[in-house]
């Protein structure tokens, strides 16, 4: 069955029956025997599809937990309430105090966020590497036990060699943890480059709708026990409503990535064309660096790109001309967004972009005529000022 058959069929029930599984909403799962109680207890041990209490998930979770294990190609699935959340997770599952831990300098701001104020103070050293390193020896350490990758980088859109620096952390036997939210397990799957936790903000592309906050961590068989651990040790769990609503979206999830992606790369190309413009960041682009390495690795691009201006543009009075593009931090629901930021702030090597005011822009499911259309009119009331 291929890809786009199986997002329509994760979790059908039984026929006749609904489109959907059915929300349920449960903390205590109740027996008629204690045989019963102590029999559901055992299995649980070994299967994580078990109902036996809501912390450990009810059947809406459980369905979603099997499709993003199915997506990412992986051993196992666990749900979060945000993805910092998973991404903690991943973390604790791997490291303790003593131990260091590598970072892909193009990491998520709320990441080193994570790894620069709570890791520190478990006594977990953090160091970061340029995303175009894929032999990371000057890096690392005997103490050393994870490396962090994000690919593309937040904001700037660095691609990584996921294949060549995985077949790097083999040789020294360490874990290697993906924030996968861009590719959202459809576009890219970090497990099947190397990779041992893949982790998806389904707050974005998952869910798609502007409307539900969840995470998803998914192992391969090397690591899935040891996430299962932490997990169940820290009680981390998604709401049934929230893994309802993001089963859902994942119904149109390469419908809507299709849309995504076609905007934003005709946005990009109308941003290339503009005098006021110095560089634009997106991934799909023949001009974009890593572009080569995407297109072997991955099956597409999402509605992501930045855009990085020249020197005295009037960047925020550009942004708050704009009809279409509301100023906001998340991404990946329908809505298109626009939000200033600084692609170089954090990077070892971010001298290499060029310096100038600099804004994300996320290509929502609008007409991309629209679009154009309010970029244009915001472009030219700020330049006839």
């Amino acid at each position: 069955m291929r890809r786009e058959t199986r997002l329509l069929h994760y979790g059908r029930p039984p026929l006749p029956g609904p489109a959907n599984p059915p929300v349920m909403r449960a903390s205590t799962i109740l027996h008629d025997t204690v045989g019963s109680f102590s029999d559901t207890r055992s299995k649980r041990e070994s299967d994580d599809h078990v109902l036996s209490y809501g912390r450990r998930g009810t059947t809406t979770a459980h369905e979603l937990m099997a499709a993003i294990a199915d997506l990412e190609g992986g051993e196992a699935c666990y749900l979060f309430p945000t993805g910092v959340a998973a991404l903690a997770s991943s973390l604790s599952a791997f490291l303790g105090s003593g131990d260091h831990l590598l970072v892909v300098d193009t990491a998520f701001h709320a990441t080193r966020t994570l790894c620069d104020r709570v890791l520190s103070r478990n006594a977990v050293t953090v160091d970061y590497f340029p995303a175009g390193a894929t032999d990371l020896s000057a890096w690392a350490r005997p103490e050393t036990k994870a490396v962090l990758v994000e690919s593309p980088g937040s904001g700037s859109f660095e691609v990584m060699d996921l294949p060549r620096l995985t077949g790097w952390a083999d040789t020294r036997d360490l874990v290697v943890i993906a924030d996968n939210t861009y590719g959202s397990a459809w576009l890219y799957q970090p497990l099947q480059l190397g990779c041992h936790v893949s982790v998806v903000a389904g707050t974005k592309y998952l869910s798609g709708h502007a409307d539900v906050m969840m995470g998803a961590a998914t192992a391969n068989r090397r690591a899935a026990a040891r996430l299962r651990e932490a997990v169940i040790a820290t009680g981390q769990t998604l709401a049934p409503d929230d893994a309802y609503a993001t089963l859902r979206g994942m119904r149109t999830l390469n419908l809507r990535l299709e849309r995504h992606e076609r905007n934003a790369l005709d946005l990009a190309d109308w941003f290339a064309e503009r005098p006021e413009v110095m560089s634009v960041l997106h991934p799909g682009r023949p001009d974009h660096p890593g572009a080569a390495l995407w297109k072997r690795d991955a099956r597409g691009c999402n509605g992501l790109f930045s855009v990085i201006f020249k020197e005295g543009f009037p960047l925020n009075g550009f942004l708050d001309r704009l009809r279409f593009f509301a100023i906001g931090t998340s991404w990946g629901g329908f809505e298109s967004l626009a939000l200033p930021i600084d692609p170089r702030k954090g990077r070892l090597d971010g001298h290499r972009l060029p310096a100038g005011p600099a804004a994300r822009f996320h290509a929502g499911l609008e007409h991309v005529d629209d679009l154009m259309e309010d970029l244009a009119q915001g472009m030219a009331a700020v330049l006839s000022r």
